[in-house]
């Protein structure tokens, strides 16, 4: 590339990463001015190792859950992925989520990922579409089943956070609603032509994407997919089962967090439905991966169990296990598989078959 062309070229700042370097500044001077900050470090040394193993065990089992289901559901449209694929775009997928406000880069670098194997975007956007609507539906049962369990416990102690946790359910389910709405052909026709409205006030993109031509396309192969919505009953039924599971195994992190703290006395139960209440309050909170409020939920929802001068402790803990650590396994994958995929197209450049006497 010539200095021309570097110096033409813009540099990308880098939004998420800084917020997210902008949150852990954040969260390490709230722990400055809390009285706990000085026991963090002495908190965390007696922490007990095997059960924070069992943790990262956990997750390593929901990654599994997220890969497979993705083949699940790309094999009733007929697209086999390898293991190996499913794990990756799986991983990718909740990698984008972490970093992108709202959660909603997940599904679209998917697209983009699978878009370079050959699948077309329509199709599997349709797939992934549907892989969040069943993981949003377990999302939704287990936290109202959760919001039952523990809505007398919620109203004597700590009655502040119920409103919460209701706009949290309300909003959580209307995504569902929506999502399903998606596959009905006269909702999809319909965004497809606002987003052709939209594009037409902006000509250098068409000019420069097609993007009218490209929507058309998008809705045709989307289309494909919906069209044969409801024969696909049964791989749909099969996902939001497999994600219940998915989802508990994602809330008992902080389980086994508390139990490496020393804590007994409260049982599984109640831990993952405080989890997964607190999970549904935060979701929608418009931050990659709901940095801030995830945190400031943490306290919130868990003041009256971490009750001996380490709830501090546990909320980086915690984070640590659940957030940072998947950014950053995530990062390391974007990396790899780009290194690796410029060298299969340069293998690919390089390979000139031989000539015929």
């Amino acid at each position: 590339m010539s200095r021309t062309e570097k110096k033409g070229e813009k540099r990308k700042i880098p939004w998420s990463w800084i917020y997210i370097g902008a949150t852990v500044v954040a969260v390490l001077l709230f722990g400055l001015f809390n009285q706990e900050f000085g026991n963090v470090f002495a908190t965390l040394s007696r922490l007990t190792p095997g059960f924070l193993l069992l943790g990262i065990g956990v997750s390593l089992v929901y990654f599994l859950f997220e890969g497979e289901l993705i083949r699940l559901l790309m094999r009733s449209q007929d697209i086999h992925l390898s293991f190996w694929t499913g794990q990756k775009i799986g991983l990718l997928g909740i990698y984008y989520s972490y970093i992108t406000p709202s959660s909603t880069g997940g599904q679209p670098m998917q697209a983009a990922y699978l878009l370079r194997d050959k699948i077309p975007a329509g199709v599997s956007t349709a797939v992934l579409l549907v892989k969040f609507f069943c993981f949003q539906c377990a999302f939704v049962l287990v936290s109202l089943a959760s919001f039952i369990y523990m809505l007398p416990k919620l109203q004597a102690e700590n009655p502040g956070i119920i409103p919460w946790i209701v706009l949290g359910l309300v909003i959580n389910g209307g995504s569902v609603v929506f999502f399903r709405a998606v596959f009905y052909q006269p909702v999809l026709h319909g965004l497809c032509r606002a987003a052709k409205w939209i594009t037409r006030r902006f000509p250098r993109l068409e000019k420069r994407f097609h993007a009218q031509e490209a929507i058309d396309k998008f809705e045709g192969d989307f289309s494909s997919y919906s069209d044969d919505f409801q024969s696909k009953k049964k791989s749909i039924v099969l996902g939001v089962l497999g994600s219940i599971p998915q989802f508990v195994l994602q809330m008992s992190v902080i389980y086994f967090v508390f139990l490496s703290f020393g804590y007994r006395s409260v049982s599984y139960w109640e831990v993952l439905a405080v989890q997964s209440l607190l999970q549904v309050s935060v979701s929608f909170m418009p931050m990659p991966g709901a940095s801030g409020a995830q945190e400031i939920g943490f306290s919130t929802f868990f003041r009256n169990y971490f009750v001996n001068d380490d709830l501090y402790a546990a909320v980086m803990m915690w984070r640590f296990f659940t957030y940072y650590l998947v950014v950053i396994a995530g990062a390391v994958l974007v990396v790899a598989d780009q290194i690796w995929y410029r060298k299969k197209r340069l293998r690919q450049a390089l390979d000139v078959p031989p000539e015929t006497e």
